[in-house]
Formats: C-alpha cells, sequence, structure tokens
C-alpha cells in the first residue's frame, strides 16, 4: 500500500512513510494523516489516536471491528482491495475536513479578555505572560467555553492535527496554565476519563474546597460524598498541597462500597485560583506551613491519613467524613 501510494502522490511532494508498529508514529516530527491497513486495527486505532490529532483513516475487512475503531477515534473505513486512487482521494478529503478555523475576535470570558489577533491575554487590565503554547490551548478553551474538550480535540485546535506526541502533553500544559488564571474568574475543570472544560466560577451556587497533603485520600472522599449529598445545589473541589500520582487503593475500595467511584480520579494541585469563590475550605491533616492561605474561612478537620490502612480503618475515617459532610451541610443550609 505505502508503494502505491508513493507512486500516486510523489507528483503532490507528499511525503509517504510507514511502520511496521503503530509506537513508530512517535518517531515521526508530524503526521498529515495516518492509514491503518492490517493487524489489531482496534488497539491500534487507540494507540494512534492517543499519539495525534491527525486524520485517521482505516482499512479492514471486518465491519463489526471497522464500526468499533470508528466509535473510538478512527475518521474513516474502507474495505481491503480499495484502489489506492480511493485511498488517496480519501485521505485528502480528511485533510481537508481537518482544517480549524481560528477566531481573530476579542472575547471576554469571567474577568478575563483575550484578544486572539493580537496574542493577547488580560485579567483587569493586567496582561498574563504565557507561552506561544499556553495562549493557544487558553483560546481553544475559551472558544469552546463550557464545553467538554477531549486531548484529541484540543491537540488538533491548539498543536494542529499535524502534531506527533504523547496526550500528557495536554495535562502539563494546563497544569501550567490554571496558576496564570488566578483571579480571571474563571478556571479550567478535569473530566475524570473525559478531557478539559473552561468553567466561568458561579458565585450564585455555593463552592466548597477540601485540602489535605496528597489529595488522595481524605479530601477526595469529602469532595465525592459532599457532591452526592448535595444534590447539585452546591458542589466541592478536593486538591492537595503535595498532590499524589493516584488515589489510594483502599480508599478506592472503601467508596465503592458506597457506589462511589475514584478509580478514574486525579489528584491535583492546591492553588489560590482553584480556592477563589470558594464559601468554605476544609483542611484534613496539612503538614505545618502547608495548608493554604485563602481570603475563605477554614476549617481544620485534622482526620487521620488513610493511607496503608486496613479497609476496616479506612471505612472509619470514611464514615467520619460522611457525618462532618452532613453538618457542613447543615449548617451552609445548603
Amino acid at each position: 500500500m505505502a508503494t502505491h501510494l508513493k507512486g500516486i502522490l510523489a507528483s503532490e511532494d507528499v511525503d509517504v512513510v510507514w511502520h511496521r508498529q503503530a509506537s513508530g508514529l512517535l518517531r515521526e516530527p508530524s503526521a498529515d494523516a495516518v492509514l491503518l491497513d492490517g493487524g489489531d486495527l482496534v488497539d491500534v486505532t487507540a494507540e494512534v489516536r492517543r499519539a495525534t490529532a491527525a486524520p485517521v483513516l482505516v482499512v479492514g475487512a471486518d465491519e463489526y471491528v471497522a464500526a468499533t475503531c470508528l466509535a473510538i477515534g478512527a475518521d474513516a473505513w474502507l474495505p481491503p482491495g480499495s484502489f489506492p486512487a480511493l485511498v488517496c482521494a480519501q485521505l485528502r478529503a480528511l485533510m481537508r475536513k481537518r482544517v480549524i478555523r481560528r477566531a481573530e475576535a476579542v472575547v471576554e470570558v469571567g474577568r478575563l479578555r483575550l484578544d486572539a489577533g493580537a496574542r493577547r491575554a488580560e485579567v483587569e487590565g493586567r496582561e498574563i505572560q504565557m507561552t506561544p503554547r499556553e495562549f493557544d490551548l487558553l483560546r481553544v478553551l475559551v472558544e469552546n467555553k463550557g464545553v467538554v474538550l477531549s486531548r484529541d480535540r484540543i491537540l488538533a485546535g491548539a498543536w494542529g492535527a499535524r502534531f506527533v506526541g504523547e496526550p500528557k502533553t495536554v495535562d502539563v500544559h494546563v497544569a501550567w496554565l490554571r496558576p496564570k488564571l488566578e483571579r480571571s474568574g474563571i478556571r479550567v475543570t478535569t473530566l475524570r476519563g473525559v478531557g478539559y472544560r473552561l468553567d466561568v466560577l458561579d458565585g450564585r451556587r455555593p463552592r466548597v474546597l477540601f485540602v489535605c497533603g496528597q489529595n488522595a485520600g481524605r479530601s477526595q472522599m469529602a469532595a465525592a460524598l459532599f457532591n452526592r449529598q448535595a444534590g447539585g445545589r452546591a458542589w466541592a473541589d478536593s486538591a492537595g498541597t503535595r498532590p499524589a500520582e493516584r488515589v489510594h487503593p483502599e480508599v478506592v475500595e472503601a467508596m465503592r462500597e458506597l457506589g462511589v467511584d475514584l478509580s478514574t480520579a486525579k489528584p491535583q494541585l492546591m492553588t489560590a485560583g482553584l480556592a477563589e469563590g470558594a464559601i468554605r475550605v476544609i483542611t484534613m491533616g496539612c503538614a505545618d506551613g502547608e495548608c493554604p492561605v485563602v481570603k475563605a474561612p477554614v476549617e481544620d478537620w485534622g482526620l487521620p491519613d488513610p493511607a496503608g490502612q486496613p479497609l476496616a480503618m479506612v471505612r472509619t475515617i470514611r464514615d467520619d467524613i460522611d457525618h462532618r459532610v452532613r453538618s457542613l451541610l447543615s449548617s451552609l443550609a445548603i
């Protein structure tokens, strides 16, 4: 197939390369389109989609497999034996559809003013110093305010569809961008397992922030229990002064017993921007000098750390948090 495509596309100055394994794609500096032909197409589609937002064309005989590939991120499918000229035409069509229109207008959201034409972002007249990539990331989020964007869509909009790299690139740049949005009245919200969404902080709906050291146990349980019991009347976030890589497995198991799934929860760093707009900040065993300094009233629950504890002990901590959350909701008249 590569030989046929080289012959057809040579006159169009198109470079055609091929790899036996999907991991070979990561050795390429960019890609305008990706053709998958043979192998375990479902796994390969997932792997390629994690590496690039470029359009993906799958060639395979099994229509059920083709449908699965399309569902997880492929853009088009052709049966095996398709004429190379048809394959080329399909690739050209996909690349035309992936041209992204970028807004040049001035957009105001929260207290942020973003001028895409001048590539300037300001909060109350103060310009935010950002790298070019951070600006493009913010622009994509602002243009899609309130919409959940997958890493694929963010890569396509901010990095360009030709970019090839690890999807965690988005996570790293979001982490760099968040502290720069303090006092902007907006925040980048993580939707676990889905992507990111730009939200305008809503002062009309009370928000509580739970903070502990690693954001892997107490604060995660508290936020989850608060949000379940508040029923949408208020909402809670959680963060840590030294966030861990993942939620403690014993905490995941204890919360699963209550029908709450924290298996995909991602600990995040406590910042002043995250605390902005909160009506109450609850600390839970922060080390000396690590507890956040915020404007909202701060209450310390001083609960023991469930990390490494037997499940019976974690259940006791969980139930204590549940009782305290119910009391908190009552005191806030929510």
